[in-house]
């Protein structure tokens, strides 16, 4: 229905702008540009000589358009938003990747490999307003398999992250980098001869605000994919000596679900954490935020450092009850 009413306040309006081009031919030059150039100003100029139908028709063609536009700012106000800044290109099927970068929604409808580096962009039309690219020139050896996944204190070198937006033409992009303590797994699945399929999941510090989670399909395969590290000349393990007797820990296993409804009982508890690429991180729950990622605390030398854990990304959960 709002569409219908946007189209047809739109008819009309260029019907009748064309009347009235049309009536004030014989009109003089100035007034005839005038009904040519900016028609809507021909319904302030009374007593002209301008044709009395085509303005009402005029009149009629912008106050349906606006009746569209009002009933489509109430009951879809995204389309309105996407309408009102131009953004109607619609993301591509074969895509489902959605997040936010720098806390702004951020859907790139353009994803590739290029080299060394992931880009994620976000286009209208030929104009990127958003980008993310992560860079491996550093951290070449992850390019391998066909999957990479990084966790906070895991040892680097890291692939750097290249934040950028754009807000206006008269304005500068904004520009972030980071290069470490953020996580991203990526997996990638071969789709016949040329296409690869790649489940992305990347979350970075708060102060970032940003966050990439979905699937898009790749129209190419990176140059790396499915190739295999070195494996290193076998090595005779030394003979094992008598070990000590281990302490029973008394850890339980908890439900992750249970944790995120009830994050209150478990705050202030030691606590296990196994991800789903198999590393342990040990310390205790802070918090869980509003975003359902699980804040652990840990110590790094003489501080203490928060690190946070998206759901998709723990496979298991462990702690020790209070004595």
């Amino acid at each position: 229905m709002e569409a219908l009413l946007i189209l047809g306040g739109v008819v009309v309006f260029l019907c009748a702008w064309v009347w009235l081009a049309v009536a004030s031919r014989a009109m003089p030059v100035g007034l005839f540009v005038v009904a040519l150039a900016a028609p809507v100003l021909t319904l302030l100029l009374r007593r002209k000589g301008y044709s009395r139908p085509a303005r009402l028709l005029l009149l009629l063609g912008i106050v349906i358009s606006l009746s569209g536009l009002g009933l489509l700012y109430r009951e879809q106000p995204e389309q309105f938003d996407q309408l009102v800044s131009g953004r109607w290109v619609k993301q591509p099927a074969d895509s489902a990747l959605s997040g936010t970068l720098m806390e702004q929604p951020f859907v790139p409808n353009d994803v590739r490999w290029q080299g060394n580096h992931l880009i994620f962009s976000e286009k209208a039309g030929e104009r990127t307003r958003r980008s993310l690219v992560v860079k491996f020139d550093r951290a070449e050896a992850l390019l391998q398999g066909t999957a990479i996944d990084l966790l906070p204190g895991d040892a680097g070198p890291w692939p750097e992250l290249v934040l950028q937006w754009y807000t206006g033409a008269l304005e500068p992009p904004g520009l972030r980098r980071l290069d470490s303590a953020y996580s991203m797994s990526l997996s990638l699945a071969a789709q016949g001869d040329e296409q690869t399929q790649m489940i992305v999941h990347l979350h970075l510090p708060a102060e970032f605000g940003t966050r990439l989670s979905g699937s898009v399909l790749l129209n190419s395969q990176p140059q790396w994919f499915g190739k295999s590290a070195a494996v290193p000349a076998a090595v005779e393990p030394a003979p094992q000596l008598p070990q000590a007797p281990v302490i029973s820990l008394d850890w339980q296993e908890i439900s992750l679900l249970a944790l995120l409804d009830e994050p209150r009982v478990f705050v202030g508890q030691a606590v296990r954490l196994t991800t789903t690429s198999g590393k342990e991180f040990v310390g205790v729950l802070k918090a869980v935020t509003a975003e359902k990622r699980v804040v652990l605390a840990m110590p790094q030398g003489a501080n203490q450092v928060d690190f946070q854990f998206h759901p998709v990304d723990i496979q298991r959960l462990e702690t020790r009850p209070r004595r």
